[in-house]
């Protein structure tokens, strides 16, 4: 696998009684804290001087039930800060991920079947939210309408036919079922293409499996509100995680 440095985004959870302090730190050094306004991934847009940060809220307005990775991962309750850069030290306790863009492409996505395995899993089972699983019928137009006005649905497109991987992807990061070895390392990815990923944020912002190592393809949210792109995987690397090598 290659890596590109064309894009890279440092992680960072603050606790909220921190973060008044923080961004009064990173304004003395010229930094713009700005918070964003509907989504998580939103921060992604961060560059230069300007950092942005998503609030608890944040993770529970338009993708509501997607945000219930957040709410019962060890990040539920604080604030999420991006930057294109490393930040001044004041700023390393916080650190917690590493998303940087790389060159990998699967061999191959698992079969249906193999899915199905993924989500049955009882790592999955019993680490997914139970908010998560109960997408109703609002759930089904809100996806056909945005991911059919954004061109990654097309016509036979719906979210019962994706509804497996998006569990699915989920699960893979819980399960290192499908892997790819880097340096050593199997590192768990994405198990389908953009137009069957799901709230990709959880990895991107390590809420969910946050001590792996992770090689994430976007939802189409996420490429819709930020600057990641279609067909491409980030490296999501957890800072002052242990490495176990093979």
């Amino acid at each position: 696998m290659t890596t590109s440095k064309t894009f890279s985004r440092y992680i960072y959870w603050l606790d909220n009684e921190t973060l008044n302090t923080i961004k009064s730190e990173l304004t003395s050094y010229g930094y713009k804290v700005s918070g964003t306004s509907m989504t998580p991934c939103e921060t992604l847009n961060a560059s230069g001087k300007k950092v942005l940060y998503a609030k608890p809220q944040i993770w529970s307005r338009m993708c509501t039930r997607q945000g219930s990775w957040y709410r019962e991962s060890d990040k539920a309750g604080k604030t999420l800060l991006v930057s294109d850069h490393p930040l001044p030290e004041v700023m390393q306790p916080h650190l917690d991920a590493e998303m940087t863009q790389t060159g990998f492409t699967p061999d191959y996505y698992p079969t249906k079947q193999s899915l199905k395995d993924l989500v049955n899993s009882p790592e999955y089972q019993k680490l997914r939210p139970d908010e998560w699983e109960n997408a109703g019928v609002k759930d089904s137009i809100m996806f056909k309408i945005f991911f059919s006005v954004t061109r990654f649905w097309g016509i036979g497109d719906n979210l019962s036919k994706h509804w497996l991987t998006h569990r699915a992807n989920h699960a893979n990061f819980l399960t290192k079922s499908f892997t790819t070895n880097i340096d050593g390392e199997e590192v768990p990815y994405t198990v389908t293409d953009n137009k069957g990923v799901c709230s990709s944020c959880v990895e991107f912002f390590n809420v969910t499996a946050s001590t792996t190592r992770k090689l994430v393809n976007a939802c189409p949210g996420s490429i819709t509100f930020s600057k990641v792109k279609r067909d491409t995987y980030y490296d999501v690397k957890p800072i002052n995680v242990p490495i176990i090598t093979a």
